[in-house]
């Protein structure tokens, strides 16, 4: 009987922990990724500022335009494969807000076009085949990433 309880709380105390080290290793991977994302972003803030000090403020403005179309697109892939439920778990702060910024974001395109498109990787003259197959595949991809953008929109009652 004594073997059995002792394997009991061995076993518990296991799956506690191992259950505890998932969730913390979790929450610590994401606040990482948050972290050095802002980093990044800190980076991109300074080129963006000497552009507006040099009143260039196209460039500014067309990058916070692709945030826009890149937010709507990251939640419609988050639509069709996110995991919703360690989301709600892990990241309620912000998984609680996601309808309200994409509404926010719809409502912005009402009245101004979306600005992505994929001519970006439309061939170039003196491309080398494995740059060719690259923009094919970008291309593609950049199609894709258009329509679901505009198909969220749609969803959301914008016609653009």
């Amino acid at each position: 009987m004594k073997k059995i309880t002792l394997l009991f709380i061995i076993t518990i105390f296991t799956a506690s922990g191992f259950v505890a080290g998932i969730f913390y290793g979790f929450k610590e991977g994401v606040r990482n990724h948050a972290l050095l994302e802002q980093v990044v972003q800190g980076s991109l803030s300074r080129h963006q500022l000497a552009a507006i000090e040099k009143d260039q403020i196209n460039s500014v403005q067309h990058l916070f335009e692709l945030n826009i179309d890149t937010g709507l697109h990251r939640y419609s892939m988050y639509e069709k494969s996110g995991n919703k439920l360690l989301s709600e778990i892990f990241m309620p702060e912000l998984s609680g807000e996601l309808d309200k910024y994409i509404d926010t974001m719809a409502e912005y395109r009402k009245s101004h076009p979306i600005v992505f498109s994929p001519d970006w990787a439309k061939p170039v003259e003196g491309d080398d085949e494995k740059t060719r197959i690259w923009r094919a595949r970008g291309f593609q991809e950049s199609e894709e990433m258009l329509s679901d953008i505009k198909q969220l929109l749609r969803s959301r009652g914008s016609k653009k």
